[in-house]
């Protein structure tokens, strides 16, 4: 009667170990080029920021606000690009933001998010986007949407604490 309950329980934790170690092997594998892919995309977006720039400068983040993931500098001094994650209404947003070296934004994007369809997705459209080129910190006339308000006004927070790592940056 045991043995009928012990060989059942081996074989399918033999299972699970092999399947969990099949798992582990494709993780190893898979993580450098999905690594590298988010590089890559991160670098064309840098590059979509600030297309006048010939290369950036990977900053140091300490003694930036908790939301900037990254901070560049543009090696011919053109600006600064700064990484920030924020949340929205569904989960995180992830922004790219490019300041010149006067303080005023030379563009912003969105990396990515998981905003609802259709009205999060605001985010992406150049109607919102455009309105925060050419501002300075102050982010005068720039509003949020109306039926968005939440993924919006995250996307104008993170944008704020742009301006606040900037303001470390300009001091170094």
């Amino acid at each position: 009667m045991m043995k009928d309950f012990v060989a059942p329980i081996l074989i399918l934790s033999l299972i699970c170990l092999v399947i969990s170690g099949a798992l582990a092997m494709m993780d190893s594998v898979t993580s450098p080029m999905i690594d590298a892919a988010a590089a890559e995309r991160t670098e064309l977006a840098m590059i979509s920021i600030i297309p006048e720039a010939t290369g950036f400068e990977h900053l140091d983040n300490e003694g930036f606000p908790r939301v900037i993931k990254e901070v560049y500098r543009t090696e011919n001094n053109v600006g600064y690009i700064f990484i920030v994650a924020v949340n929205g209404f569904s989960g995180e947003i992830r922004i790219i933001c490019g300041v010149d070296p006067g303080g005023n934004i030379i563009s912003a994007s969105t990396l990515q998010h998981t905003e609802t369809k259709g009205i999060g997705t605001i985010l992406d459209e150049p109607a919102f986007l455009g309105q925060f080129d050419g501002k300075d910190s102050r982010l005068e006339g720039v509003s949020t949407v109306t039926g968005a308000k939440i993924s919006t006004k995250a996307f104008i927070e993170g944008i704020n604490e742009v301006f606040a790592a900037f303001e470390t940056v300009r001091e170094e």
